[in-house]
């Protein structure tokens, strides 16, 4: 691979962190997988946009999904390139900086997440997945 396309690869990479309902969408896949539905009630956006959010990211292949039923369960393909990230922008960045009353509030949501139907499907369907296509924009 050349410089240029390296450079390329890289720049997408970064695009893909570039938002931050993206980057609070990877915050709360660190915790584990999570469905879109599962996401809608943590984060400050429609299903519609959160949906459109995580094929940008997939097609960065930092996500992937595992299907149960009729729900896309989502997970991190690149968990410790995505937390050290996040550690690198999560001092400066207001989106993901947490204050006492967040970490409570936060704490409630991991309760509540990990209670979902998600968590269960896609550990053994993790194992089974097969690398996906790119996604076409």
């Amino acid at each position: 691979m050349s410089d240029q396309d390296t450079s390329k690869v890289a720049a997408e990479l970064l695009k893909a962190f570039s938002h931050p309902i993206r980057l609070a969408i990877l915050q709360e896949l660190i915790v584990g997988p999570k469905c879109v539905t599962d996401m809608e009630d943590l984060l400050p956006a429609r299903q519609a946009n959160i949906s459109q959010h995580l094929a940008i990211l997939r097609y960065a292949r930092l996500v992937d999904y595992a299907q149960d039923g009729a729900l896309r369960c989502y997970y991190l393909c690149r968990p410790n390139l995505v937390r050290d990230l996040l550690t690198l922008v999560g001092r400066d960045e207001p989106v993901l900086r947490r204050t006492p009353e967040d970490i409570k509030a936060d704490k409630a949501r991991l309760a509540k997440a990990k209670s979902s139907s998600c968590t269960n499907a896609v550990a053994p369907a993790r194992r089974k997945l097969k690398p996906r296509e790119k996604v076409r924009r």
